[in-house]
């Protein structure tokens, strides 16, 4: 017997919907840091980069960015985007 699985689905980060909610709150990248217990180089990569170089994986840099979207007060819809 088989079981069909759903296929995986791929979240991308809109890092421009949390630079404008940082900024819109007048927050440096260090100050957000700071809230939300994580680095400054965090926060610069959610901002600026498409890679993961200071976070292990694609899904721990999502659930950071989860943390992060909470406190600037986004929904998930505004800073991540789901693809098949």
């Amino acid at each position: 017997m088989f079981v069909k699985t759903k296929p995986a689905l791929k979240q991308r980060i809109i890092k421009e919907a949390l630079l404008a909610a940082r900024e819109e709150k007048g927050l440096s990248p260090e100050e957000l840091a700071e809230i939300v217990c994580l680095k400054g180089w965090h926060i610069k990569e959610l901002e600026q980069e498409e890679t993961f170089r200071t976070f292990y994986s694609m899904a721990i840099k999502i659930q950071a960015a989860k943390k992060i979207g909470a406190y600037l007060g986004l929904s998930e819809e505004q800073y991540l985007e789901t693809q098949e």
